[in-house]
């Protein structure tokens, strides 16, 4: 069997290649020693079984971030065949630029041009056959949203080869390059001009790889690192423009994000209307959908009373709370984070995400906070594991320390359903809307703090703006799909036990020594029922559980019935600013180690109960 890396850029279709290849029977995996996932999946070609790996996305092989180091390494291990490097077509230079490094490694390899027609419909033509002819590797232009968009790169697999090519650069470079692969291992598989090349640059990986300290003494220039990355930019630049026809064509919607990302007025705009129109989704097909869902489970539980009341006492407690807990997991979680993860896909695939970092990059600048930091709180949107583990992206330690604090102020898709199925569905939308608008100031308000008390320079942020694309409903629906699966594989069996020991306890009249050290917190402070400390505490286990634990405590799926709109609303931001779930603080534990994650874990849960607190007594007043 042999292996691919799949090797590009951020967004350039890597993954869509992987399920075009492969037909969408993707794994998912952790790199040994870490947890970066990667995507891995078996093929055959021409009679030949393949494993095709997809690698991180990097904009060279000088790693800046966790997860390009990652992939850096991958290529050095060498434990693959060959590498298929996917490029976008309209951003081609920047590709290169990979595409060179790989050359002076001597690395087998292909190019995968993508976006074509969307490249050429912006008045940018690419000579594939051109490029090929200088570099001497093979070069095809893909489309894997197409049924055989991918077909003549199948059949240039047996071309691959090492390229001929060289770069050039200045005496002084070639001179050190010289000097360095004299004390080079001639064993190894790379070429010992491209890892020479790598030690000028100050790679740690591969100096690690090869032992190798940064020799100044054989060094006459003090920038020769720069100056080799320059030089190769420079190449790249030719390169592109030498097989680039650029045609006249008008760029409609490059002046809409001039007018809307250069102004902070309709940028501001811009941004809220589109989380407004997103709000307004999420309450109304969400809604809907959970009305739908709840008459069934209603008809359901009414079909099975008569059965229940026929058993032993015990174990119809056990399984009306088992029931009513899997109900409304169902019924009030399921609609809210499949419809939010549909959105969240359609976001990234037409390129509105990327639009909302720069707009959202003016706020963060204010707290010194890195721009890079808006792509894990926009992840947390989603989930607060991978944000957690996103914020690997950003170099400094302490950066990731505020960020990681500051993620129980960012409402995850689970807590997302709490926000509309519970305080949305049974108080309003007003008072759902409420807590986004108080998780932001508090977010806000918080950011100011942590300013003070770990003072650290902001950085800028370099985004790069994929043009608008029309997503496509097939993949949308996968990714959509991937993302939920972990609540359908996961959580719903969390219900079933949750519910089972809700029963045990109520049977054996425990619920009441675990609320009662709760009672002056939960009834005290939060003013809110007893009985609504069991879920807050499930809450801890898993965000989705919390709906479903309160429908248990309070014995019914309808808590208007049983609590007031402002006891609902205060219910919705004791489980917005709450601490994250176990499984975040798993992931808190991995990347800070146990006394950092136990140091956020304290600071959270006292923040939140002390601000849900002090907002309730603050709209009392009012």
């Amino acid at each position: 069997m042999k292996k691919v890396l799949l090797l590009g850029q951020p967004n350039v279709g890597k993954s869509t290649l992987l399920n075009a290849l492969t037909g969408a029977k993707v794994v998912i995996s952790n790199y040994p020693g870490t947890t970066v996932d990667l995507s891995k999946a078996h093929t055959t070609i021409d009679g030949e079984e393949y494993l095709l790996i997809d690698t991180p996305g990097v904009y060279n092989l000088f790693p800046s971030s966790e997860e390009e180091k990652i992939t850096e390494k991958m290529v050095m291990d060498w434990g693959y065949d060959f590498i298929i490097q996917i490029v976008d077509c309209g951003a081609l230079e920047r590709g290169l630029i990979i595409t060179l490094q790989l050359i002076e490694l001597r690395i087998p390899f292909i190019i995968a041009l993508n976006f074509v027609e969307e490249s050429e419909k912006r008045g940018i033509f690419i000579d594939e056959e051109r490029l090929e002819s200088i570099l001497s590797i093979p070069v095809e232009k893909i489309n894997p949203l197409k049924k055989n968009g991918v077909s003549h790169l199948l059949k240039r697999i047996k071309d691959i080869n090492v390229s001929s090519f060289k770069i050039q650069y200045e005496n002084h470079i070639e001179k050190a390059i010289s000097e360095i692969e004299r004390e080079i291992d001639r064993n190894s598989k790379f070429s010992s001009r491209g890892i020479a090349i790598k030690i000028l640059e100050k790679d740690l990986i591969v100096c690690s790889m090869f032992n190798k300290k940064f020799d100044i003494k054989i060094i006459n220039h003090p920038n020769i690192s720069m100056d080799v990355q320059v030089t190769r930019s420079g190449y790249a630049s030719m390169l592109a423009k030498g097989v680039t026809d650029l045609k006249s064509h008008r760029e409609i919607l490059n002046n809409f994000d001039r007018i809307i990302l250069l102004n902070n007025w309709t940028g501001t705009i811009y941004t809220i209307s589109i989380f407004l129109l997103i709000f307004g989704t999420l309450l109304y097909l969400g809604g809907w959908f959970q009305n739908l869902l709840t008459s069934y489970s209603d008809k359901f539980m009414s079909y099975l009373h008569p059965f229940l009341s026929q058993m032993p006492l015990f174990l119809k407690e056990i399984l009306e709370n088992t029931i009513i807990g899997l109900n409304a997991g169902i019924s009030i979680a399921i609609p809210y984070i499949g419809i939010f993860y549909i959105i969240l896909a359609i976001l990234e695939d037409s390129g509105l995400l990327s639009r909302f970092i720069v707009v959202l990059n003016r706020v963060f600048e204010r707290f010194w906070l890195p721009g890079k930091a808006i792509i894990p709180l926009m992840l947390g949107l989603g989930c607060t594991v991978p944000a957690i583990r996103s914020t690997r992206i950003l170099s400094d330690m302490r950066d990731r320390l505020k960020i990681s604090i500051l993620f129980f102020t960012v409402p995850c898709s689970s807590r997302a359903a709490i926000i509309f199925g519970v305080v949305g569905h049974f108080a309003g939308l007003r008072y759902a809307l409420g807590i986004y608008l108080v998780s932001f100031i508090v977010m806000i308000f918080t950011a100011r703090i942590l300013k003070i008390i770990i003072k650290k320079e902001p950085t800028p942020i370099i985004e790069e703006l994929p043009p608008y694309r029309m997503p496509k409903l097939k993949n949308i629906i996968l990714k959509s799909w991937i993302r939920t699966k972990d609540f359908v594989y996961i959580v719903i069996p969390l219900l079933i036990l949750g519910g089972m020991i809700y029963g045990i306890l109520i049977h054996f009249n425990l619920v009441n020594i675990i609320i009662s050290p709760l009672r002056p917190v939960v009834s005290g402070w939060l003013k809110l029922p007893g009985k609504s400390a069991i879920s807050l505490f499930y809450g801890f286990l898993q965000k989705d559980l919390t709906p479903a634990m309160l429908a248990n405590a309070l014995g019914t799926i309808n808590f208007s019935n049983v609590m007031t709109p402002l006891q609902i609303f205060t219910f919705g931001l004791a489980s917005t600013f709450q601490i994250p779930c176990v499984i975040a603080f798993g992931m808190l534990i991995k990347e800070f180690g146990i006394k950092r994650a136990l140091m956020i874990e304290f600071i959270v849960f006292a923040y939140g109960i002390i601000i849900s607190g002090l907002i309730l007594r603050i709209l009392l007043l009012l």
